[in-house]
């Protein structure tokens, strides 16, 4: 990307995203165009594979990665409002706010959408921003949490440790409901095909039912075809255990 950068210039909105590995989506891969703002008075950038913006100077946020200037995590969130569905951001935001590299907070988040202003996508911004919570281990767990408030079912906390009567740590787990004592775990196919993680699972799966926790395990599947099913499931749970 540096090449085609001139003074004044960096990469923005998803692009941004994308150096740093962040989930957002991208189109056709290589081929999918790179966002470039260019702080004002400089020119937008009008060449063929670039989407240009243009950005006042007061408002400008950039940081490097890779080498490239980009701009900030709190930035390209900001950017990706007028691009992404409010689903989208939240994945994004959740990633963001998440891991430990990126060293942004909801606070940094909130401050980003004040300091922008009435600008495209900010309701989305404004109604993700809502939604946005640290502990969130990857987007199909963001999408679990989001189906199931959706489903009108309380929220589960991110990232529960349980330990056993001594106090001990047995196991650190996506999502649960500690006073209910439910676990839900998203297991994506690497939980299936790493013979070694799958081995580590039904250990920590073992010791967390025999602590009277019942388990709810999902799928891609659970949040495709078969979501009411799922949902449905995890409501008569509640309602057992409440």
């Amino acid at each position: 990307m540096r090449p085609i950068l001139l003074p004044g210039q960096f990469v923005s909105h998803v692009s941004a995203a994308v150096l740093w590995g962040l989930p957002v989506p991208v189109g056709d891969g290589d081929a999918a165009p790179v966002h470039i703002t260019s702080v004002i008075p400089s020119a937008q950038p009008r060449r063929t594979g670039v989407i240009g913006h243009r950005i006042a100077p007061d408002r400008v946020s950039v940081t490097e990665r890779w080498g490239v200037p980009a701009s900030t995590l709190a930035a390209l969130w900001i950017d990706c409002g007028a691009l992404l569905t409010v689903d989208q951001l939240v994945v994004l935001g959740d990633a963001v706010v998440s891991e430990h590299r990126c060293r942004t907070t909801i606070d940094d988040l909130r401050r980003a959408l004040v300091r922008a202003g009435a600008r495209a996508g900010v309701r989305r911004l404004r109604a993700a921003l809502e939604l946005v919570r640290v502990g969130a281990g990857s987007p199909q767990e963001t999408r679990a949490r989001l189906a199931i408030v959706r489903a009108g079912l309380p929220e589960p906390e991110l990232q529960v440790e349980i330990h056993d009567d001594a106090g001990w740590f047995v196991a650190r787990v996506d999502m649960a409901y500690p006073r209910q004592r439910i676990v839900i775990e998203y297991e994506g196919d690497h939980h299936r095909t790493d013979a070694e993680q799958w081995a580590s699972d039904l250990r920590r799966h073992r010791e967390v039912e025999r602590l009277g926790w019942a388990l709810v395990r999902w799928s891609r599947s659970d949040l495709g075809r078969h979501r009411s099913g799922a949902l449905d499931h995890l409501r008569s749970l509640l309602e057992r255990r409440a």
